[in-house]
Formats: C-alpha cells, structure tokens, sequence
C-alpha cells in the first residue's frame, strides 16, 4: 500500500529532479570546454632523419614558435632509418589524439613510385595538417663549365657529345628526380651521379669532375656567394628570395618545371578535424612571425602558410609529378 505523499517529499522530489537538470546541463556545458582544452600537454614530433639536417633544423625552428602560440611544448624525437619509412611507420600507428605528429618529407610521397613495398599508405594512414617549409632547389655547375644557362646545359646535353653528368646526395632523392626530370622536359642526355650526401657532390662540380648538381639552396648558397659556383636557375615556380638574381627554370623555356622538398606536418589519420585545425593555426602563426621568416630564409628555406586541405592537394599532386619522373626515367632503386 503506497503512503500519500507530504508537501515535503513533493518538495524533496521537485529538488532532486532540479539537481538532477542542472547536473546534465553542467555535463553538457563541460563538453565543449574540454575539447577546446587541446593541447593539454607537450607533443611530439618524429623527424625520420638524424638530428642536424635541414628537416630536423627547420621543423625545431618552427615547432618552438608554433608550441608559444599554443603555450605546450613540441619534443623532437629524430627516428632515422629505412628511408625515412621507420618513423613515419611509427606515427601511423600512433594514437590519432593529436599527441604524436611526424615532419614529413618529400621522400613520403616519392617511396610508394619507387620501391617495391611500403609499410603504409600516405594517404590512407594519414592526415595532413600543415606545410612547415619549402626548400627550393638550384642548378649549379663550376666555374669553367661552358653553360651558365638552362638553354645551354640543353645544348651541351644535345651535342651529341657527352652526357649531362649530374651529382646527388643518393639515388632516388628529390635532386636526383629533379634532374631526371629536366632530361625529360628539354630532351638532353643527362646521367646520373650518386654520392653519400650532398658536400661530396658539390665538390665534384666545382671541380669540374661533373657537369652540374641539382641541390639545396641551403647547401650551395655559400659557394655561389663565393664564386666557386655558378647558378644556372632555381627550380621553383617563381623566383626565390633566397637567390632573387637567379632566373627559373621555367622562365627558360621549360614551362611546369616546378620542384622544390619540403615539410609538412602530418598526423595519424582519425585525429579530430578540430585538432588538425589548432595545429594549423599554430603553424600558420609561427610562419608569419618576421623573425621566423627570416630564420627559415637564412638555412636555405622559404615559408609556406596554408590550409591542411591546400597541403593534402599539393601532396597529391607532387606525388603524380614524381611517379611520371620515376615511370618515365626508369628508375630503380635498391
């Protein structure tokens, strides 16, 4: 038999029911508060190279400012190996919490044309979440050598003497690929050099011992500043500030010819679109700090704000670029 039920146990109820509401509503209302709370900790960052390459040095010069804007901090965790593929195979299979993030290189988009297999798939595995830089490229060749223009290295190539030699830091690099592709565009006979890292190289051609190198600015700046150098175009779409003087290789007369590295920040593909959109942000604003600019410029590198869905698209399309380059030059590497 159920008791009547007093003003007080009405009362009683009506509180409960009240405490009750105001409970959800401050659930509800602490959502949104602890999705905005991101980053609560440091990050990190996997760079797939040694500690002191250009990747390493422009991805601290950058992840420093970008961790002020978002008051955390970025660690640097440098996981060299198998091509770069041993760390970025380690952030793939990262929590996607926005936690762990990995500098990608160019290499990222180049692997899948050129070996065999891949223990990940770029666009499958992961998201991309902001370009850090570029690193322009430029063609140079020693002093003596009889082209100081990209019409006349095409000439020489096509003299029916011997061939474009040109050196790289190894086989399948972004300088290797470059000059593959300029045989391709202009019809000379180029052939390829490779060397254990980029100085090596440079030595071979200013000392004549090959025809030109296709390298970093970064790496060559100070011999052309020096004269032991001379630049024969940079291979970018539009001049650089680097080199303002030096003329493209598309405003030459090889239209398209536009190739540069670069580095981006990736995360493991399921990280939240609002996380993706706070580091790009931070990314961004660290970019446009003027002392970062000129940070990035002196070590050979050029600045490159944007969207993620801007850095997905140039992705896609650099790696079209590089498979038609490896397709069409026959390149194999071991």
């Amino acid at each position: 038999m159920s008791m009547p039920q007093t003003d007080a146990s009405v009362s009683l109820n009506r509180r409960d029911v009240l405490a009750s509401a105001l409970g959800l509503l401050a659930a509800a209302a602490a959502g949104p508060a602890r999705a905005q709370a991101y980053p609560a900790r440091a990050m990190q960052i996997i760079v797939p190279f040694a500690a002191g390459g250009g990747v390493d040095v422009v991805t601290r010069v950058v992840a420093e400012a970008a961790g002020a804007v978002l008051k955390q901090r970025f660690v640097i965790e440098n996981r060299g190996g198998a091509a770069t593929m041993l760390g970025s195979q380690a952030v793939a299979k990262a929590d996607p919490d926005g936690y762990t993030l990995l500098a990608a290189p160019t290499t990222m988009v180049i692997n899948p044309a050129l070996k065999a297999s891949v223990p990940f798939d770029w666009e499958r595995d992961f998201v991309p979440v902001a370009m850090i830089a570029k690193l322009p490229f430029v063609v140079v060749a020693g002093k003596a050598y009889p082209a100081s223009t990209m019409k006349e290295l095409e000439a020489v190539g096509k003299s029916g003497k011997d061939p474009i030699t040109f050196g790289s830091g190894g086989a399948g690099t972004v300088a290797h690929l470059a000059g593959e592709f300029f045989g391709i565009v202009s019809g000379a006979q180029v052939q390829h050099v490779s060397y254990r890292g980029e100085a090596p190289a440079l030595n071979d051609a200013i000392s004549g011992n090959i025809s030109v190198m296709f390298c970093t600015l970064a790496a060559a700046s100070s011999h052309i500043k020096g004269g032991t150098l001379k630049a024969l175009g940079v291979t970018t779409a539009k001049r650089t500030a680097l080199l303002p003087e030096v003329p493209t290789v598309a405003e030459q007369g090889y239209a398209g010819y536009d190739l540069s590295a670069w580095v981006a920040l990736v995360a493991p593909k399921g990280t939240p679109a609002a996380v993706v959109e706070v580091l790009n942000d931070a990314v961004n604003a660290a970019l446009r700090k003027p002392e970062i600019k000129s940070r990035l410029i002196e070590i050979g590198a050029e600045p490159a704000p944007g969207s993620a869905a801007d850095l997905g698209a140039y992705m896609a399309k650099d790696a079209k670029i590089w498979a038609g380059v490896v397709k069409t030059a026959s390149i194999k590497v071991d």
